[in-house]
């Protein structure tokens, strides 16, 4: 029992001590108590379970011939989560000891492997190569995972998580073209193939090499009594069964089990239509008698529009990027939120709850909820759904499942512009709400202004975001089309803009990490002078509101709101154009709620 014990308690003791030995050169395990964690716990108990498992059942010269490969996966598993958690300062360093109970139990899988490989050689040779096939797309998988989650760090400086990977499901061939076209280069992307290239080139060559090593070997067994086949039995179990169950518990499978898990906000969204038909069964209006009046009313979404760029919003900006918004800014029949932030830095989760009656602060979830579209048409209106986006590829979830609920939606591959030759064919209509949602500021930036608009916006080549300025700047030239086009022909009410997030300069807009430019968006609310007097209470209380917090989330009860269409799944304290507006820096959130407007930097300035 010596040869047994004394060696392993000896390993996991080295190893553990290696471990925090790095841990502590990396600062964020400062003293013995940040140690206390009970995952770390059983990744040492994992460490001895496995070394008493090992040297118990295989021979010696086995252990020691096959360990290279053997630790090849753990070693990069738990490199690349003890840099993540313990020098990168990357959250959630609770789950470290996850990954290194995965490196414990994947250090014995190739002796149990080599194994069944030689039982398959003498037994089943016919299934040696499909079995070194499959253990060749695993070393792949387990090789691949580790390096996507250090490339997304490197791209975004921080983890890929749930709301990451829910914007990867529901991204779409044009915007992976987009986004390579910003992110990378020719040359970073040609490098990228080539290392998912070389990387399973690299794994099946790791497999095979093994495998050639092992040919004609003796028995790795200790003994070859009844014990040792039993004790090789349990291994079996261990190995593979912890494994299973430790692999389906990290990065990336836990995020994917996280999304599909039932009752996820990704299962949710994912339901939202069934669930909006069953609620608008129920929904009641709170004053039958009122409602949208005769004429147009617009809502324009904006795309990845940071406010801080904008000089309505930022005067000390040094470049005129909104000539028109700034000139209509201080009329009478403008409202400016100066203080508007999105709820989430993606447009999945921001417009999914702007466009609906969920918000941070009602706890609604997406189960329960209406949307804009569904009171306007309930009220009588027709509703018509204008994009410059694509259909989301998730068929049954978010903004475009809203858009289609439309009595008619229009998917333009085209410029901004091109908004008032698609208003110019929609059919007459007394009464009329028209969405409207842009194509912004999205990356590629240059590529949402046409050409031959770039050299007469005013933004100088010298602008160190140039690219990005020519977005708002065109942006708040079509805005302005738009607007004297409905109010010249189609009897403009009102008009309402937001944007669904705002962009950072670096890391664009991601969850993970989060930035507060990332949610810095610009709001403004138009009446027409007739509107006003039909509804003299608002226009004073959203001029009262201008430099009072607002979040995109509460879009709903803010347009139902003005268009007076207001119904049980209303709240006046969440309208920006009601007395009892309540939002304050208090009880701001953004985030899902996980972040305080008051701790954005940038009001500290």
């Amino acid at each position: 029992m010596k040869k047994v014990i004394l060696p392993s308690l000896a390993w996991t003791a080295g190893l553990s001590l290696l471990i925090a030995l790095i841990l502590h050169l990396g600062g964020d395990f400062p003293d013995l108590r940040s140690y206390v964690q009970p995952r770390l716990g059983v990744g040492v108990l994992v460490f001895l379970i496995v070394s008493l498992g090992l040297f118990s059942v295989f021979d010696k010269a086995f252990l020691k011939k096959f360990f290279p490969w053997a630790a090849v996966l753990p070693i990069l598993w738990m490199a690349t989560f003890t840099w993540a958690y313990g020098f990168a300062s990357l959250p959630e360093k609770k789950h470290l000891g996850d990954y290194y109970v995965l490196g414990g139990v994947a250090f014995g899988l190739p002796y149990v492997y080599l194994t069944i490989t030689e039982e398959i050689n003498q037994r089943l040779p016919k299934l040696r190569f499909l079995w070194e096939l499959i253990a060749g797309l695993f070393a792949f998988f387990m090789t691949i995972c580790p390096f996507i989650y250090i490339g997304y760090y490197i791209l975004f400086g921080g983890e890929m998580d749930m709301f990451a990977m829910m914007a990867v499901r529901s991204t779409h061939m044009k915007e992976i073209h987009d986004f390579l076209a910003t992110m990378g280069s020719p040359v970073r992307i040609i490098g990228a193939v080539f290392a998912f290239l070389f990387v399973l080139a690299v794994s099946f060559t790791f497999v095979h090499s093994m495998v050639k090593a092992a040919r004609g070997m003796k028995s790795p067994l200790r003994g070859t009594s009844k014990g040792y086949l039993i004790g090789l039995g349990v291994l079996f179990v261990l190995f593979f069964g912890g494994f299973y169950r430790q692999i389906i518990h990290v990065f990336p499978i836990t995020i994917v089990r996280t999304m599909d898990s039932k009752g996820s906000e990704f299962q949710l969204l994912q339901k939202l239509t069934d669930n909006l038909d069953k609620n608008v069964k129920k929904m009641t209006f709170v004053d039958p008698g009122a409602g949208i009046t005769e004429g147009t009313h617009i809502v324009i979404i904006g795309e990845s529009a940071n406010r801080d760029h904008m000089k309505v919003f930022n005067p000390s900006y040094p470049e005129n990027t909104t000539p028109w918004l700034s000139f209509v800014a201080n009329t009478p029949d403008f409202a400016l939120g100066y203080m508007a932030y999105s709820n989430f830095p993606n447009t999945l989760m921001s417009l999914s709850y702007a466009m609906t009656s969920a918000n941070q602060y009602n706890d609604k979830s997406f189960a329960d909820v209406v949307s804009m579209v569904d009171v306007a048409k309930a009220a009588g209106y027709r509703t018509d759904w204008i994009s410059f986006h694509n259909r989301s590829s998730l068929s049954s979830a978010g903004v475009t499942m809203i858009a289609e609920r439309s009595d008619g939606s229009y998917w333009e591959k085209n410029y901004d512009g091109y908004t008032l030759e698609v208003l110019k064919k929609l059919p007459p209509a007394k009464k009329r709400v028209i969405f409207i949602n842009i194509d912004g500021s999205h990356y590629t930036y240059l590529a949402r202004v046409p050409i031959d608009k770039r050299d007469e916006l005013g933004i100088p080549s010298s602008d160190p975001y140039h690219d990005y300025d020519l977005t708002i700047a065109y942006d708040d030239e079509v805005i302005r089309d738009i607007f004297e086009y409905a109010k010249k022909n189609l009897n403009l009410q009102t008009m309402v803009y937001f944007s669904d997030h705002g962009e950072n300069m670096e890391h664009y807009h991601t969850a993970s990490p989060f930035y507060y430019d990332m949610v810095h968006i610009p709001f403004f609310v138009y009446l027409s002078p007739s509107y006003q007097a039909a509804h003299p209470g608002l226009m004073p209380a959203l001029k009262s509101h201008e430099h009072q917090v607002f979040t995109n989330d509460l879009a709903f009860d803010t347009v139902t709101g003005i268009w007076d269409a207001k119904t049980n799944y209303y709240n006046p304290e969440y309208d920006f154009s009601s007395p009892k507006y309540s939002l304050n820096m208090d009880n701001a959130r953004t985030m899902e709620g996980k972040h305080k407007i008051s701790d954005d930097p940038f009001l500290k300035k």
